[in-house]
């Protein structure tokens, strides 16, 4: 462990792999597991102890900023499983702020239209550009919603050609293949007519 000077404190910094304690003076906390005894950091970090409850923790040194709930967010769709799809959230809106490490973002069929909608795969594809907002925000995946007419698809692919699909009315349509596909298109939609 190397010890950093800051202010009158001492912290520690430990890297992934390294003894913080042995399992008899402490209990292992937040971003350490057990191996032969010892309490070792998962991650880079500060060591955080807790001499009341006796738990040693690995405070990450990085803090993960996450959207705020109302706050509009743009994501890739990375999977479907009915329900549910799972987005990869990529740019948030209001900060302006491009995420170099993607979040994990939840889109469940409630959340997507006033209307029924009876299957995501009716609305939304894989590898489809999405603009949301969230719903819920404490946790990570964060709950989405695409209900409104600003939100939705923004930019989409034939799923059998590849070729970018163009707004005509309230479907998509293949400039190459010639067919038309019907998703929640998202007022802000890339390709018009």
């Amino acid at each position: 462990m190397k010890r950093v000077k800051k202010g009158n404190d001492e912290e520690e910094l430990v890297v992934p792999g390294e003894t913080v304690a042995v399992i008899e003076e402490f209990l292992a906390g937040n971003n350490t597991y057990l191996m032969n005894g010892d309490i070792v950091s998962k991650i880079i970090g500060r060591v955080r102890v807790d001499l009341k409850k006796h738990v040693i923790e690995v405070e990450t040194l990085k803090k993960l900023h996450l959207p705020d709930v109302n706050e509009v967010v743009y994501g890739v769709v990375s999977s479907i499983k009915d329900p549910i799809a799972f987005v990869d959230v990529i740019f948030m809106e209001s900060r302006n702020k491009l995420l170099l490490s993607p979040l994990t973002g939840m889109l469940h069929t409630s959340n997507v239209s006033s209307s029924f909608v009876k299957s995501l795969y009716d609305v939304i594809g894989y590898g489809d550009i999405i603009r949301a907002w969230v719903i819920e925000s404490k946790t990570l995946p964060l709950e989405l919603s695409i209900k409104g007419r600003e939100f939705g698809v923004i930019f989409s692919r034939c799923p059998l050609c590849l070729t970018s699909l163009k707004r005509r009315g309230f479907n998509l349509s293949c400039p190459r293949c010639r067919r038309n596909f019907k998703k929640k298109i998202s007022s802000h939609y890339i390709i018009k007519k």
